[in-house]
């Protein structure tokens, strides 16, 4: 089974430019893939798994504040995978709504 056969939730193509801040430093960064409980980030900066991080980013037109842990990523290449924790019901809602708007407008 792959990596994203094991995940529990579809991940949207996004890209959007963030800031992520962790125990190796702040730096900015892209999301290249989003879904309601974590994140990808296209990065050559490495975060250890389990570095507690926060992300910020412009979804749509909300600045939303994650927070998280790196998780360790099966995949080769650049980046690391951020799942979220610790996120109040409004940033949840704002996180779900931009999913929803993105999901449905790149549906043929």
């Amino acid at each position: 089974m792959s990596y994203a056969e094991k995940r529990r939730y579809p991940r949207l193509p996004v890209l959007v430019e963030c800031q992520v801040e962790g125990a190796s430093g702040r730096a900015t960064m892209r999301l290249t893939d989003l879904s309601p409980k974590g994140c990808f980030v296209d990065t050559t900066m490495t975060f250890p798994p389990g570095t507690l991080v926060s992300l910020a980013a412009t979804l749509g037109e909300a600045d939303v504040k994650l927070k998280g842990r790196v998780v360790s990523m099966e995949q080769s290449g650049y980046g690391f995978g951020i799942e979220f924790t610790d996120l109040d019901d409004a940033t949840q809602q704002q996180l779900d709504a931009y999913i929803e708007k993105a999901s449905s407008s790149q549906r043929p």
